[in-house]
């Protein structure tokens, strides 16, 4: 049990040529598209003000290139140096075996008893080479222990370490917690026992040339 958290703001990463694709990518990477750069690029503008705000606020990032790519344009939108963003092992994306790479529907018709047994228990499954949602969330529990409790922390990760930090932090149900879709270009700002959703104004979204808000993940 984690006695005290820090105020987090936890980013997601832009677009990426699988989310488009709609391959689980999990430990292995593919680069932001073009409107993943520009999603990155609207994100930064609506949580300028956010961040400015947060006095003396540590950065962090997966070690993903995704997420490394993403924090690099945050970086230079907001006037840090990239150094700033310390590369954060335990913020790295689930990991998720055998099925990454794969579509949902080839995980579903290809490997189709590890895709019910999943169903059947989605907390502590973990398909072969895989990650747990259990395990998951104890691993970001890690990293939280690991933080300075007397100042602010911004992190930019993925879907699934994003889910799994909103519901520690709000202490969501696992039913709650598996309905979680939240748009690609959303940010959260987490404090013990509450949680604000950041949205992207539409017009800001326009006004970069992104296609909506971005998509969601199903797992």
């Amino acid at each position: 049990m984690i006695e005290t958290l820090p105020t987090l703001l936890v980013i997601r990463h832009g677009e990426t040529q699988w989310n488009v694709a709609g391959r689980l990518q999990g430990s292995r990477d593919t680069p932001l598209t073009v409107n993943g750069v520009r999603q990155a690029q609207a994100v930064a503008v609506r949580l300028s003000e956010t961040v400015a705000d947060m006095t003396d606020a540590a950065f962090w990032v997966s070690p993903l290139g995704r997420a490394r790519q993403t924090a690099s344009i945050l970086a230079d939108i907001w006037s840090l140096p990239f150094k700033r963003f310390g590369e954060a092992p335990l913020l790295a994306e689930r990991c998720y075996g055998v099925w990454e790479g794969r579509l949902h529907g080839e995980i579903e018709r290809d490997l189709p008893e590890q895709y019910d047994a999943h169903a059947a228990d989605p907390w502590d499954y973990s398909m072969p080479g895989g990650e747990s949602r259990t395990a998951l969330a104890e691993r970001l529990r890690e990293w939280l222990r690991s933080l300075d409790q007397t100042r602010p922390h911004v992190a930019v990760t993925h879907s699934g370490c994003l889910r799994a930090l909103r519901g520690i932090y709000t202490a969501a149900s696992p039913t709650e917690i598996l309905a979680y879709r939240e748009p690609q270009t959303s940010a959260f700002l987490l404090n013990r026992g509450a949680e604000h959703m950041l949205s992207v104004p539409r017009a800001t979204l326009h006004a970069f040339g992104c296609e909506g808000e971005g998509q969601t993940v199903w797992i």
